[in-house]
């Protein structure tokens, strides 16, 4: 079981900077919020695999006038123990 007193924050990360991981010009253009979702996912697929993190965890970044994001994001994880 995962508390998640245990976790840090990784990054805070703005999915718009990310542009070109995913080459999908033409998908891009039609849909872009499909296209950045997949890149955050590929983001977080990448932290995983890197096998320093067991668990990871994102959710919006709050704006300094309280409103959340929609493409900032705050990443925070759970160093893999052997």
């Amino acid at each position: 079981m995962t508390t998640w007193a245990a976790q840090e924050q990784i990054a805070t990360v703005d999915i718009w900077t990310f542009g070109e991981r995913l080459r999908w010009p033409i998908l891009r253009a039609l849909s872009r919020r499909f296209v950045e979702h997949m890149e955050l996912r590929r983001y977080t697929h990448d932290l995983l695999a890197s096998g320093q993190w067991s668990v990871i965890r994102v959710q919006p970044h709050v704006e300094s006038a309280g409103t959340p994001s929609t493409h900032v994001f705050d990443v925070f994880g759970v160093r893999y123990i052997p």
